[in-house]
């Protein structure tokens, strides 16, 4: 879980890095400045030891686009891919992008998970929208949030 935790930490201050951001845009003559990469990371993988207890190896292939707005909003697209290197596990993915207010509320689009089993077919997907600001809104499918347990969509039977 580390490693996963980490991706999502990375991306997260990426966005928060808006002073930098903001700086940049206005320097632009008041357009929006995007920063894009990506990065493959190869990690042992303590979500799915804790899960399963199985020990694997997962890679984690991620691209990112950035674009802060003068007035200090952001758009952060996301897409991500997790494979372990054992088959008996499922490739996960997601893609989203996340709308961040001048005022710091921040609205996710997309579908944060999407579980391919190993033989194929969708073992869990998420997708919808989540608003954090006041209040939390969620709206369309999230399993993943209500699920007790989630080793019967990520471990093998």
């Amino acid at each position: 879980m580390t490693s996963r935790i980490l991706a999502l930490g990375a991306l997260i201050a990426l966005a928060l890095a808006a002073p930098a951001g903001v700086a940049s845009a206005a320097g632009a003559g008041g357009k929006p400045v995007s920063e894009r990469g990506s990065f493959v990371d190869v990690f042992a993988d303590d979500f799915i030891f804790d899960l399963c207890g199985i020990d694997t190896t997962t890679t984690l292939t991620q691209r990112f686009e950035v674009t802060t707005f003068p007035d200090g909003s952001q758009h952060v697209h996301v897409t991500r891919t997790y494979v372990s290197d054992d088959p008996r596990l499922p490739i996960e993915k997601g893609a989203g992008t996340t709308f961040i207010n001048a005022d710091g509320v921040r609205r996710v689009t997309g579908t944060p998970i999407h579980l391919i089993g190993p033989r194929g077919g969708t073992r869990l997907i998420d997708a919808g929208q989540v608003t954090f600001g006041n209040e939390l809104d969620v709206r369309g499918p999230h399993p993943s949030l209500l699920v007790p347990d989630l080793a019967p969509y990520y471990c093998p039977a």
